[in-house]
């Protein structure tokens, strides 16, 4: 086991503030239990002046209503306003509805996937809301997540239209089949509105190669959710997929970071050597790297010592923490997402060469869920979708240049 400790970054208690008062408070109630002084801190934001309005636009960027709600409605009328609150209120009702009805829902994929023999992986959604915020009701979920393995694809495909779920984009079985050779997820949706992301990897290999799927797989536990036990991550691989989700989506959500210190104060003893076997190349260390610093700087879990001098030793990851909290966080409508090559190239600047490469020509021409959906390729011409793909990323990029320069013109001339 690797000692536990505190290396210190830059104390964040303040910075947040003034970056705006919106985001200072959701980064306050981005956890489950607070302590008094974090609840005395609240208080004090919310003295302030605040865009109540941005404030709940936010919230629903970040997925954070319902612990918005949870902890804003202790203070009452008096200090909130009561049509915010209200508003807050019916929308975090919505929430909690749909989250039981996902989590009844995965209770009965999970049996009919199991009756059939097919091994299976939940994460994220009602079962993690269940273990490590101790409600369905205090996590926004949107869909459900199964991990299986690449060679059970077809056997779940069939097993899921048994119980009615169906291509979510239309997609006959051999475009299907494109998707499963390409890509590392696919959509389906289900009787009740209920969507279903089935995954035979967390992200895609050129993004984390090192990435322990066999272990993953040897070390499977189950957890109860309400009355059934559901097959999911121990722990520490837990961990790391949740940083990788994160980074997946460019550092974008607070719920994602909420979720990993919800996890981590759950687990204080995490065995650090199955998390390390995972972090065998640079594109996988930078995704988790970030995440641990700012879950450093933002949330005070505790991480190794050794391996946050590693963090630090990476020059680059307090400059990515930064944009990400200045620039991706406080806007509701962020320029820095994972379409923005240009930011891709920057987020990537002092990885090794060959994972630096792998990361950006994957980027391109990889195929995602989008490019089957855009061009249903009969299965002889399924070759053709990373070529397909490339020439649409470049038709986007021309697109945003073309219209980024006639603005820029009618800007000068004005």
């Amino acid at each position: 086991m690797v000692a536990v400790g505190k290396l210190s970054v830059t104390s964040a208690g303040h910075d947040a503030r003034s970056r705006g008062p919106e985001i200072a408070v959701l980064l306050a109630v981005a956890r489950v239990e607070l302590e008094a002084s974090e609840l005395e801190r609240i208080a004090d934001l919310i003295a302030e002046p605040l865009d109540w309005e941005l404030l709940l636009v936010l919230a629903e960027r970040h997925s954070l209503e319902p612990l918005l709600y949870l902890h804003l409605q202790r203070f009452g009328a008096d200090r909130v306003p009561a049509g915010f609150l209200e508003r807050l209120r019916v929308e975090c009702k919505t929430i909690a509805a749909r989250n039981f009805i996902l989590a009844s829902k995965l209770q009965s994929i999970s049996a009919h996937l199991h009756a059939r023999g097919i091994e299976h992986i939940s994460y994220k959604g009602p079962l993690f809301a269940e273990s490590y915020y101790g409600s369905c009701a205090l996590r926004v979920s949107n869909d459900l997540d199964l991990i299986v393995q690449p060679s059970e694809l077809a056997a779940v495909r069939a097993a899921l239209t048994e119980i009615g779920f169906y291509d979510q984009n239309g997609l006959s079985i051999e475009q299907q089949a494109a998707s499963f050779r390409f890509g590392f997820e696919h959509p389906f949706h289900g009787a009740g509105g209920v969507d279903l992301d089935l995954h035979w990897r967390v992200v895609q290999k050129f993004k984390s190669r090192s990435l322990d799927m066999d272990g993953i797989w040897q070390r499977v536990r189950w957890a109860r959710l309400f009355d059934k036990d559901v097959p999911t991550f121990c722990p520490e691989d837990m961990l790391i997929a949740l940083c990788l989700h994160a980074g997946h989506h460019g550092w974008m959500q607070l719920s994602h970071f909420c979720d990993i210190a919800q996890l981590l104060r759950a687990h204080p003893k995490l065995d650090w050597e199955i998390v390390c076997s995972h972090l065998g190349d640079s594109n996988t260390r930078r995704l988790v790297y970030v995440c641990w610093y700012l879950l450093e700087r933002h949330w005070q879990v505790q991480i190794p010592e050794a391996m946050m001098a590693s963090v630090l030793a990476d020059k680059h990851v307090a400059r990515l923490a930064h944009r990400v909290e200045t620039e991706i966080w406080p806007s509701a409508d962020p320029v820095l997402t994972t379409a923005n090559l240009r930011w891709l190239v920057e987020r990537s600047a002092g990885e090794d060469v060959m994972d630096r490469m792998s990361l950006l020509l994957g980027s391109v021409f990889q195929p995602a869920v989008e490019d089957f959906a855009m061009f249903r390729l009969p299965w002889m011409l399924a070759p053709l979708y990373p070529v397909l793909r490339a020439l649409r990323l470049a038709g986007k990029g021309a697109s945003s240049l073309w219209q980024a320069t006639c603005g820029a013109l009618i800007t000068s001339s004005s």
